[in-house]
C-alpha cells in the first residue's frame, strides 16, 4: 500500500465516521416494534446444519470444492446423529464471479440434501439454518451466457428430458443426483463439448436444488424451519435509509422481538429459471411458501439477529422460538453455539484445499500468476 493512502486517511477519518455512524438527532422510539422479552431457555430436538466451498482458478479451468453438514441432538433420548454431503467440481466456466454463484448453488444443495437425509431418519422439531431462509431462494439460474457463446437451440429439450428422472430419483439419492455417475453416463455423447455438458448438469443442479428445498420445507413430522442471520437490509419496520436490525440494536436496550414481518417470495423471486414450465405445480407450490421474520435480542442486548422461520401451520410464537434458540446458546457467545459447531465442522480452509491439491497434484498447474513476478 502507498503511504500517500495513510495520510489520506488522516483526513478522510471524520468524512468515513459520519458516514457509518448513524446519527438521527435523537434516539428513536422503537416501543411500536419492540416486545420485552426474556427468553427461558428450553430444551428441544433439533437439527442444524451448515455449509462450505473453497474454489481456486487454474489456465482454463476453475476447481472446486463443496460440503453440507447436519447433526441433530434428541434431549429426550439423548441420541445424536448427523449426515453429510459433498463433492468436487471442475469448470470452464468463463468468470469467476460466476463460479463462485454455482459453487453457492452446490454448496446450499449440499446443505438441504444433508438436512433432509437427517430429518427423515429422526424427525426433529426444529431445524435450524445459518443465514436466511429467503436467501436460499434467491440463487441465481445458471445462464448458458456463463459457459459458452453460442446459443443451443436444443438445450431447452435435453432438460426436459432429463428433469424426470432427476425429479424421480434425487430425493432417494444420498448425494447429488445430478452429478451422479447414472446421469454423466446418459450424457455422455456431449463429452467432448465441455461447456455444453456443464450447462445441462448444472441447471439440473438448480432444479434438484429447489426438489429438495421445497421437500425439506414439507416433511411429515412438520418441523419448525427457521434460519438465523447476523445481518440484514431490511428497511420494513422504520422505512428509513438505515437498516431496521442497526435501529433497533442501538434504540433498544431490553431483550425481546421486532414485529413480524411477512417475507414475500414473488417479490423476492421472480422466477424459478424455467420451472413454469417444466413443473409447473412445483413452480406454483415454492411461491405458496410462506416465511416470516422478525429481529430478536435473545441474550446480550448488545446482540441482535434476524430470524426468519416456517412452518406449515402458520401458527408459531416468536417466544417459544426464541426459548429453543437461547436453549443451544453456551459460553456465553450470543449466538446459538451449534451452529458454530457445525461451522467449525464443515469450514473448508486453504490449508484443506492445500491438502486436496497435493493429492491430485493441482500444485504442479499453472495458475497464470506464476508469470507476473
Amino acid at each position: 500500500m502507498r503511504f500517500e493512502l495513510l495520510e489520506l486517511l488522516q483526513l478522510r477519518s471524520d468524512r468515513i465516521k459520519r458516514f457509518v455512524e448513524f446519527k438521527s438527532g435523537s434516539k428513536i422510539d422503537c416501543s411500536k416494534v419492540w416486545h420485552e422479552y426474556e427468553p427461558k431457555p428450553k430444551e428441544i430436538h433439533v437439527l442444524s446444519v451448515d455449509g462450505s466451498f473453497y474454489s481456486k482458478q487454474y489456465l482454463g479451468y476453475f476447481f472446486g470444492v463443496f460440503g453440507g453438514y447436519a447433526e441433530d441432538y434428541n434431549p429426550e433420548t439423548l441420541e445424536q446423529g448427523e449426515s453429510f454431503v459433498g463433492d468436487f467440481y471442475v469448470s470452464v466456466i468463463k468468470k469467476a464471479e460466476n463460479f463462485k454463484i454455482i459453487l453457492t448453488l452446490l454448496m446450499f444443495l449440499s446443505e438441504i440434501k444433508s438436512a433432509y437425509n437427517l430429518a427423515k431418519q429422526r424427525n426433529p422439531s426444529l431445524i435450524m439454518l445459518d443465514g436466511t431462509l429467503t436467501s436460499k431462494f434467491i440463487i441465481p439460474f445458471p445462464q448458458t451466457s456463463w459457459f459458452s457463446k453460442q446459443d443451443y437451440d436444443f438445450l431447452p429439450k435435453v432438460i426436459e428430458e432429463f428433469y424426470p428422472e432427476v425429479k424421480d430419483n434425487c430425493l432417494n439419492y444420498s448425494s447429488i443426483y445430478s452429478l451422479s455417475d447414472e446421469i454423466l453416463e446418459k450424457l455422455s455423447d456431449f463429452e467432448d463439448k465441455r461447456d455444453l455438458l456443464e450447462i445441462i448438469l448444472i441447471q439440473l443442479v438448480y432444479y434438484e436444488y429447489f426438489i429438495t428445498l421445497y421437500n425439506l420445507f414439507m416433511l411429515e413430522s412438520n418441523p419448525v424451519i427457521i434460519g438465523i442471520a447476523k445481518t440484514s437490509t431490511g428497511t420494513d419496520l422504520f422505512n428509513l435509509s438505515v437498516p431496521d436490525i442497526k435501529i433497533l440494536l442501538d434504540n433498544c436496550d431490553k431483550l425481546g422481538y421486532s414485529n413480524s414481518i411477512y417475507q414475500n417470495l414473488q417479490i423476492l423471486k421472480c422466477q424459478f429459471g424455467h420451472l413454469p414450465e417444466l413443473d409447473p405445480t412445483l413452480n406454483n407450490k415454492l411461491y405458496e411458501i410462506h416465511i416470516n421474520s422478525f429481529y430478536a435480542k435473545y441474550k446480550d442486548v448488545r446482540a441482535i439477529n434476524l430470524i426468519e422461520y416456517y412452518h406449515k401451520e402458520r401458527t408459531v410464537n416468536p417466544e417459544d422460538l426464541l426459548d429453543y434458540i437461547s436453549g443451544t446458546i453456551a459460553d456465553g457467545n450470543p449466538y446459538p453455539f451449534i451452529l458454530k459447531r457445525m461451522d467449525k465442522e464443515v469450514r473448508i480452509t486453504k490449508e484443506d484445499f492445500g491438502l486436496i491439491e497435493n493429492k491430485l497434484d493441482f500444485i504442479f498447474n499453472q495458475t497464470g500468476r506464476e508469470f507476473l513476478g
